[in-house]
């Protein structure tokens, strides 16, 4: 299995011999991969951008090769898929390499006692940097059109390094950016993923919180036993969401005897651990442009009375609506007769959308 996977999936060395040691965990990796497009399709699906871009695989378009905003956030969130779906695994007893977390070391605040099975979330960030990260730490001269085979392409199975313009007519240009050679530009994108991974899997850990049983007699609750758990990962992917809109620019830059990434521009400060970070500027999404990965808004569903993102104006780029009445027929004004059925009604309604031209 392990082997396939590496030759359809390009899993890297690392990650094959992962697979091999930890086979029950594969599962749950493929488990991510359909999280994550399904939980960015839904995070983003009043955007210009909706995710449209991993529904492409496994050619993705540049816009998730080029270490856009876009890039980063499927990035993180590929990387807090993992770490999720093994650290719930753990707690379900899905996998024997792993258990419950361990009780929090803080003392109780309140009347209860930890207990239950938390989920084991250490062991899945853990895992999670281990899988992920691996991609990203390979030989350049091994990667894959000159950028590597990462994890994300891993994860959902599913690549400009030439100037492409946008498809809006405006002649900006979107390539590697000026201030990087290729090859520079090769080992800040790999740095820039790293980041974007553990950013992440911190998203995940910074997501925990007290679940509670209660226990006394007749469900008096008089003593609670509480465990550390994880929300949905669609709270973890609007964490990330918010990550993307402030995330930071930055450019390769020597400092000392190395480099760093550092700000575009001073005005935007120091970015943390949990923040997001690009080094390409995005394509607006407006025009159809597969030179820049951008599958455009004609035909999308628009908000008329919204002033959002998903409001006719920005959705549409300006370039107007049109209003479309659509029959809705549903079952309506249903009544239970005893004994046993129920009679429902045929109700008839026109329903009134707004697609981009």
């Amino acid at each position: 299995m392990c082997r396939r996977a590496r030759v359809q999936y390009g899993l890297v060395r690392r990650q094959t011999k992962l697979c091999r040691s930890t086979t029950q965990a594969m599962p749950q990796i493929v488990r991510a991969a359909q999280q994550t497009v399904v939980t960015c399709q839904t995070v983003f699906a009043d955007r210009r951008w909706n995710c449209s871009s991993i529904e492409s695989a496994p050619n993705f378009t540049p816009d998730i090769t080029t270490g856009t905003r876009e890039q980063a956030y499927v990035y993180a969130l590929s990387s807090a898929a993992v770490a999720y779906t093994v650290a719930r695994a753990c707690s379900s007893g899905s996998l024997f390499h792993c258990a419950c977390a361990s009780p929090p070391r803080d003392p109780p605040n309140g009347n209860f006692k930890w207990g239950g099975c938390g989920d084991n979330v250490r062991w899945g960030a853990q895992f999670g940097k281990q899988f992920t990260d691996s991609a990203e730490k390979r030989n350049p001269r091994s990667t894959r059109n000159g950028i590597g085979s990462s994890t994300t392409e891993t994860l959902l199975k599913r690549r400009g390094k030439r100037k492409r313009k946008r498809g809006d007519g405006s002649g900006e240009v979107f390539t590697t950016p000026p201030q990087i050679n290729k090859g520079r530009f090769k080992t800040a994108l790999a740095a820039v993923n790293l980041h974007n991974n553990r950013a992440g899997r911190r998203a995940v850990e910074s997501s925990l919180t007290p679940q509670c049983k209660c226990h006394g007699v007749s469900g008096s609750c008089s003593i609670k036993t509480c465990w550390r758990a994880l929300p949905r990962l669609a709270e973890i992917g609007e964490k990330l969401k918010r990550k993307f809109a402030v995330a930071t620019e930055v450019v390769s830059r020597r400092v000392g005897a190395g480099r760093k990434l550092l700000p575009v521009s001073s005005a935007m400060g120091l970015y943390s651990q949990d923040d997001l970070i690009y080094v390409t500027k995005s394509p607006d999404y407006c025009f159809k442009d597969p030179r820049v990965g951008s599958i455009g808004t004609k035909g999308r569903s628009c908000n008329k009375s919204s002033h959002g993102y998903d409001s006719c104006e920005d959705m549409c780029c300006g370039r107007g609506y049109q209003t479309i009445n659509i029959e809705k027929v549903e079952r309506c004004h249903c009544k239970y007769h005893w004994c046993c059925y129920v009679q429902c009604k045929i109700c008839r309604m026109w329903v009134e959308t707004h697609e981009c031209n």
